[in-house]
């Protein structure tokens, strides 16, 4: 196997890793989501959008988890097509 056919092999596998990754995440984002939906609850209290604060601004994590599934999808398309162009 050609140097270069390794090495593409290898940037796909990293590829894939980081898009495990970011699925894992977007997956404990939720599970954070969901508890805090659940504490206020028990509270009795209507639950708040959720948001973080960066550099002073907030966030939605609804924007945050769609970026990241962006990011994800843009990924796994880019896996795709190495693969196709590697046969």
């Amino acid at each position: 196997m050609s140097d270069r056919r390794r090495q593409q092999r290898r940037e796909i596998r990293l590829q894939q890793r980081e898009s495990a990754w970011l699925q894992k995440a977007l997956f404990a984002l939720g599970k954070a989501e969901e508890t805090r939906e659940k504490l206020a609850d028990t509270l009795d209290e209507d639950p708040v959008p959720y948001t973080i604060t960066i550099q002073g601004e907030d966030l939605l994590m609804e924007d945050l988890e769609e970026a990241l599934q962006g990011r994800i999808e843009r990924l796994m398309d880019t896996v795709r097509e190495r693969r196709r162009s590697l046969r």
